[in-house]
């Protein structure tokens, strides 16, 4: 695959990643600065032990398309996912190890 071709493909997953973010917390997506910070800048909302909030949601997509290595990673404290480009850099990283799993989670057409 030629460099531009896969630019264009981080690129690509890096906007769907933002709009993910963006529709979980109900946010225009160009209102989403890709340094805001969890927690900080995008505040969860209520926490309800029978629905999952914005950040339970991210958890679940950032395990779901982590390998075994990038679990251990992120239970040891090596990988910490703090800001909005955190979470994409993720998302891009997984893609080439579980493609099938990031584009589910981002609503992408199979590529």
């Amino acid at each position: 695959m030629a460099n531009s071709s896969i630019d264009n493909l981080e690129l690509m997953l890096r906007e769907h990643a933002k709009q993910r973010i963006a529709r979980l917390f109900k946010m225009q997506v160009d209102s989403l600065a890709m340094g805001a910070v969890f927690g900080k800048d995008l505040k969860a909302s209520f926490v309800s032990d029978f629905k999952a909030n914005e950040f339970d949601q991210l958890d679940n997509d950032i395990k779901d398309v982590s390998d075994r290595r990038l679990l251990k990673e992120l239970s040891s404290g090596m990988l910490v996912i703090h800001t909005v480009s955190d979470y994409c850099d993720h998302m891009v990283r997984c893609y080439y190890i579980k493609p099938k799993d990031v584009a589910r989670i981002l609503q992408l057409e199979q590529l």
